[in-house]
């Protein structure tokens, strides 16, 4: 543990200890909070009309499914605040440490980031975050929503989408886009932060690709042209962050 690597490690097992109330306080505000703006959010998707294709029924089978539908997303607010805190809180902790960032320094890793790189980091992520969610609401989602409700019709069956399941479907695309869209940040961090060489990354690109069209398959439904419009985004921004690696200074 006298290691930089464990120095590390206590330096992060400290700000856990220290801060694990905090966050705890953090995640029961973003409940709070994310309650009310879930309701808000539930009433505008299900006022979009692009989204719920003619002839489609929304409808509610059980008492209470509104309610639990708020609570989950306003969880998953609560948890994406937390993750955010603890990202930028375990950043600072280990810039901060100048002992550590010495030692760091001798074993030839590469340096944390400071306060500004994280600021800029962290809205980035979220200037991509929204990327993804625009992409998904004003594209994909009509378009395969659409394809489903055609292919449902064309067997003579009446479509009804239950709410709780609808709503699922709309947020695990839209999970998938934020977090797909985050692949031109951690590709550009991993390559200037030296953990990981450019040649890898083209060397290993067959793989890579691999694992998106996997990625792209898991959350989206079971055909080609679903999978190719929720990879293709993730793989077109690998090759632009691998574009800008090599332009920008």
């Amino acid at each position: 543990m006298d290691s930089p690597q464990g120095e590390l490690v206590n330096s992060l097992a400290e700000l856990v200890r220290t801060r694990i109330r905090r966050w705890a306080v953090l995640f029961f505000v973003g409940m709070a909070i994310g309650y009310p703006l879930a309701g808000k959010a539930l009433t505008w998707i299900v006022g979009q009309e692009q989204l719920v294709p003619d002839d489609v029924s929304i409808v509610i089978l059980q008492p209470l499914e509104v309610v639990i539908l708020q609570l989950r997303l306003a969880a998953h607010l609560a948890i994406a605040a937390v993750a955010i805190a603890i990202s930028v809180e375990a950043t600072l902790a280990v810039s901060r440490n100048a002992e550590l960032r010495a030692r760091m320094g001798e074993v030839k890793i590469p340096a944390i980031p400071g306060f500004v790189m994280a600021v800029v980091t962290v809205f980035s992520g979220l200037g991509l975050a929204g990327a993804g969610l625009f992409y998904v609401f004003e594209f994909l989602l009509p378009l395969l929503l659409d394809y489903l409700h055609a292919d449902a019709a064309s067997i003579g069956a009446t479509t009804t989408w239950q709410l709780s399941a609808w709503i699922g479907f709309i947020a695990g695309l839209s999970l998938g886009a934020v977090v797909g869209f985050q692949v031109p940040l951690v590709t550009l961090v991993a390559l200037r932060g030296g953990l990981v060489k450019r040649e890898d990354l083209t060397t290993y690109r067959r793989h890579l690709y691999f694992s998106g069209f996997v990625v792209g398959a898991t959350l989206s439904p079971p055909d080609p042209l679903s999978m190719f419009l929720v990879a293709g985004p993730m793989l077109i921004l690998f090759e632009i962050a691998l574009l800008l690696d090599r332009v920008l200074p």
